[in-house]
């Protein structure tokens, strides 16, 4: 019986410990080799590029080789290129002059209200147009990379306004904002208001009414200002913190799972003339091995 028991643990310990093993990919890529001039494959804008298969393989994926979709730049990083700045705005109604700064900081140790009125603050406000009439004014591309130290810093952008007591106080609307990492390979967006507009902190000196402070919508950030006899207001509205040299890592389109049969082809129109390292990843895996090979080509796309 004992040693019955040693056998039967003896089995099991063999089969758990079991690699769970692939094989490795058979897979290949072909395109029209009447398109091939060296080692490039020419196509006009607006032509179909198709990628003809053959093998079996689990798992595809493709790397168009445009910005954000580089198989080289596939890994998250930090890099800091150019961070820019943009919006438009429109001022209504009243006269009040100087009612709004446009504010920026790398030195944020909290978002608490007395840390934010008292932080050293840069006043980019003339770094670009604002608006003085109901019409709407571009601020145009503010560059701000000189408020960083390097890439692994922070940025905060502030609306700050004002409106005093005793005549019409203005309203502000802030539109098409976007702050932007530009690096020569892609732009990497910081900040929008469709991305942020659950993280903004609002701070004012009146909350009643509730028009007295900034509100946060997806298209716009906005204040109502009030009567001639409403109270003097200062109302500051502060983005998250914005990691300026984070760059998340370019990413693929799925072309096959391992739950699909084999595919022919795929078939991909480039959107712009350029030259472009198509690329596709082919795996085989288990929670214990990756097989993968990788098939690249140089594609170029003329007018």
């Amino acid at each position: 019986m004992k040693k019955s028991f040693l056998i039967l643990v003896s089995f099991f310990a063999v089969a758990c410990s079991k690699t769970l093993e692939v094989d490795s990919p058979d897979f290949n890529v072909t395109l029209d080799p009447a398109r091939l001039i060296a080692d490039t494959f020419t196509y006009r804008l607006g032509d179909t590029t198709r990628f003809k298969f053959n093998g079996t393989v689990g798992n595809i994926t493709f790397y168009s080789g445009e910005p954000g979709k580089r198989y080289d730049g596939r890994t998250a990083a930090y890099k800091l290129g150019r961070i820019t700045l943009s919006f438009s705005s429109k001022s209504e109604f009243g006269t009040q002059k100087n009612t709004l700064q446009v504010l920026a900081t790398n030195k944020l140790a909290g978002l608490d209200s007395a840390t934010v009125v008292n932080a050293a603050w840069t006043d980019i406000s003339n770094r670009g147009a604002l608006a003085t009439s109901a019409t709407v004014v571009p601020f145009g591309t503010a560059d701000l990379t000189d408020l960083l130290a390097n890439e692994n810093d922070s940025l905060f952008i502030a609306f700050r306004y004002s409106g005093v007591t005793g005549s019409t106080q203005r309203t502000w609307t802030i539109t098409e904002l976007a702050v932007n990492n530009v690096l020569p390979e892609k732009t990497v967006l910081l900040s929008s208001f469709s991305t942020d507009v659950a993280y903004w902190t609002r701070y004012g000196s009146v909350w009643n009414p509730s028009n007295g402070r900034w509100t946060a919508s997806a298209s716009d950030l906005k204040i109502t200002g009030g009567g001639g006899s409403a109270a003097s207001n200062t109302s500051w509205v502060v983005t998250k913190p914005l990691y300026a040299g984070r760059v998340p890592g370019d990413v693929a389109t799925g072309i096959k799972s391992i739950n699909e049969p084999d595919k022919a082809e795929y078939a991909y129109v480039y959107p712009a003339p350029g030259v472009y390292k198509a690329t596709f990843v082919a795996f085989n895996h288990t929670l214990d091995e990756d097989k993968r090979v990788i098939r690249e080509f140089i594609i170029k796309v003329t007018p």
